[in-house]
């Protein structure tokens, strides 16, 4: 989903923010799978992790649906609260576990995609006067 927005905007300051929370997405599957490693096969925690982390990259696969400024930056939003909510759940698993480490993964990927919603949420009318201009609308 980030490529593609990244590929099909023309705003330089969305694609920079477009490409830093990549790179940061980047770093929080690595997280995950570092603590998925740890954990070790054939434990319960492990599986829960595993369908927690697919739900998130099935999700994040899912979201693209079009090339226009206000569809990516609604499903992007919309992702990055699914994402919050996965990593909600599995800090919340991890400590029941008493697994701290993956507990604070799960915090800090969490920290990152309230901060990447929040840009969003401060963007919405440079997405719309994006999508606009996309469709030769003026206003």
């Amino acid at each position: 989903m980030l490529d593609s927005m990244i590929s099909t905007t023309d705003d330089p300051e969305i694609e920079q923010i477009l490409k830093h929370h990549k790179e940061e997405t980047e770093r929080q599957e690595s997280r995950l799978k570092e603590r998925l490693d740890a954990l070790g096969a054939g434990t319960s925690a492990r599986k829960q992790a595993q369908t927690i982390a697919a739900a998130l990259m099935k999700g994040a696969a899912d979201v693209v649906r079009g090339d226009q400024a206000g569809k990516n930056a609604r499903d992007a939003y919309t992702t990055e609260h699914m994402e919050i909510a996965a990593y909600q759940l599995l800090e919340r698993l991890a400590e029941k576990a008493g697994d701290t480490e993956t507990a604070e993964v799960a915090r800090q990927n969490r920290a990152e995609e309230e901060a990447m919603a929040q840009k969003i949420d401060a963007n919405w009318d440079r997405f719309l006067d994006l999508t606009l201009a996309e469709n030769d609308i003026r206003v």
